[in-house]
């Protein structure tokens, strides 16, 4: 690893990062919560409801008294961000940010810092469970920051940045640095002591994440324990990334997740998907494939030159679509979007290719996936009748819809940059098992190193290793840490690569049932509509925080 891997906290630049390694409301008012259950849930109601005296859970919720509060959707740029936190170059550059003071009690309160990953935010707060229901629960605050090489601010302003500056600048220690110093700006803020535990103005750090930001959040425990207190990491997939977890776990939990949901799909699935697989190798030309599965000829993507990289994008594209369905499937019903491809395939009125052609349009008219693949419209004249494969490529030159992450690296900048990360530090092996619904094809890192030195050239070689041997988040390590909460939905292709056991009396995990893609942290927040298991997790979330809260305060007392 490079320099920039480090960071040196006794550097005279101000900046103040903590050294790298270190040891380790109104709930209850919501209509969701009040349902017939267990003995035990009505214990943790009880408990839940109880007014505690700790500076943690205030006994009244109130709107902080201050000129400068903003609508949590409200977006807000930090001027003052390091382009690099780890050279003696003080560029900066603006980073989007969004806050919300509304419970915030003063100081001595909790800051809730929700984690951006490998998307634009450009819709305000993402987690109403943290804004509406942990940040009164606690006379809390809450941040959420933009992941660096995200969205439209860029570090590197009016040009696109080169490839060594890419290596140097787009890495999860860059960006968690830059969530460092933009909380540190925020508790000044907020009149917070900044590293001194002990003062009646620490306000406690947790954050917060679903999926690589889970990581991330999980991560900030073990770089920096100092300067975050607490994590709660949905959906974190450590075990993908220190390259532990069983490669086929992923889409094997895709074919269980849709059998699920509509029995009969995956025998369905897997036996179009291996006839259409022959009919498109027995076509006579690309264009004559294509056109069978209603597709424009005009757009497919140039390198796309044999009948044979034509199926295997094809059957790529199915497979990553149908696990961001997946990742979207709670609460469990006949409207989500994988039970309605489950009913295409399903169809034995349609032949093959049909279905194909019949489920790439229904992705077309999909918001969820017009907003993951920014081209995917139905307004261009030349695509409205077929569908456009090249929607499926993100920006960049030498771009493929098989990228560097077989989950999907999704289209536009936000794929580039992630694809650019899975190239380099952050490598998830996922592949297609022989159990799964969809073509066997197995990950490698030969292959994966073929593909992004073809597409970004050679300095660019993926380093599975260096994370887990610098960040030290292997089992081993894990152990030394404390207080991180993993929460995982089970039937979310992503729990293959995450921590199912607890580690440690304070390293835990929740499962749920029937919960999919962090659905703990939806964008819904609590609802009517939520399962019985996802309810009791916020309760049981709540309390995990606050008992964890209450043993900062204590500690810090005894020091």
């Amino acid at each position: 690893m490079s320099s920039y891997g480090s960071i040196d906290r006794s550097s005279s630049d101000n900046r103040e990062l903590q050294s790298p390694r270190g040891k380790a409301n109104d709930l209850l008012s919501r209509p969701w919560i009040r349902v017939a259950v267990a003995a035990g849930v009505i214990l943790a109601i009880t408990f839940f409801l109880i007014p505690s005296s700790s500076s943690s859970s205030p006994r009244n919720v109130k709107v902080a008294v201050s000129k400068d509060i903003h609508d949590e959707d409200e977006e807000l740029f930090y001027d003052d961000q390091l382009v690099n936190h780890f050279s003696d170059d003080n560029s900066t550059w603006s980073n989007r940010y969004y806050k919300s003071v509304n419970y915030y009690e003063g100081p001595g309160h909790p800051i809730f810092l929700v984690v951006g990953g490998e998307g634009s935010l450009d819709s305000g707060m993402l987690y109403p469970f943290v804004t509406q229901h942990l940040a009164p629960r606690f006379g809390a605050a809450v941040v959420q920051i933009e992941h660096r090489f995200y969205g439209p601010y860029q570090p590197i302003v009016g040009r696109e940045a080169t490839i060594d500056e890419l290596l140097e600048l787009l890495t999860p220690h860059q960006a968690m640095a830059d969530m460092v110093r933009l909380t540190k700006h925020f508790k000044e803020e907020l009149n917070c002591a900044q590293y001194n535990r002990s003062s009646k103005n620490y306000c406690p750090v947790i954050t917060v994440g679903g999926s690589y930001p889970g990581f991330l959040s999980a991560m900030f425990r073990l770089v920096y324990p100092d300067f975050v207190d607490i994590s709660y990491a949905s959906s974190a997939p450590l075990k993908l990334y220190d390259q532990t977890a069983d490669q086929y776990g992923y889409y094997d939990i895709v074919t269980k997740a849709a059998e699920r949901l509509s029995p009969g799909c995956s025998s369905a699935v897997r036996d179009s998907l291996e006839e259409a697989s022959k009919k498109i190798l027995k076509a006579s030309s690309i264009a004559d494939a294509v056109q069978r599965m209603n597709m424009c000829v005009a757009t497919v993507p140039s390198y796309i030159d044999s009948l044979e990289v034509l199926k295997e994008d094809v059957m790529m594209a199915v497979g990553f679509t149908f696990a961001d369905y997946d990742m979207d499937a709670y609460p469990p019903g006949p409207e989500l979007g994988m039970y309605k491809a489950c009913q295409i395939f399903q169809n034995d009125g349609l032949s093959p290719l049909k279905k194909l052609g019949k489920f790439f349009h229904m992705i077309e008219e999909d918001p969820e996936e017009q907003s993951e693949f920014p081209s995917m419209t139905n307004d261009d004249d030349l695509t409205h009748d077929c569908f456009d494969l090249s929607a499926f490529l993100p920006d960049g030159d030498n771009a493929r819809i098989t990228t560097s992450d077989w989950s999907g690296s999704g289209g536009g900048n936000d794929g580039k940059s992630w694809d650019f990360q899975l190239c380099t530090l952050v490598i998830d092996p996922i592949g297609f098992s022989p159990e799964s619904m969809f073509p066997t094809r197995r990950w490698t890192y030969e292959a994966l190193t073929e593909y992004c030195q073809s597409r970004y050239g050679p300095k660019v070689t993926p380093k599975p290793y260096a994370l887990v041997e610098e960040f030290k988040f292997g089992y081993e390590d894990l152990k030394l840490s404390s207080r991180i909460l993993f929460t995982n939905g089970m039937q979310d292709m992503w729990h293959a690569g995450s921590y199912l056991e607890d580690v440690s009396d304070s390293i835990l995990a929740l499962n749920f049932e029937n919960g999919a893609h962090h659905s703990d942290l939806s964008h819904v927040g609590p609802s009517d509509y939520d399962t019985e298991d996802i309810r009791l997790g916020f309760i049981q979330i709540t309390n995990i925080l606050k008992d964890w809260l209450d043993d900062v305060k204590e500690e810090a007392s005894k020091n």
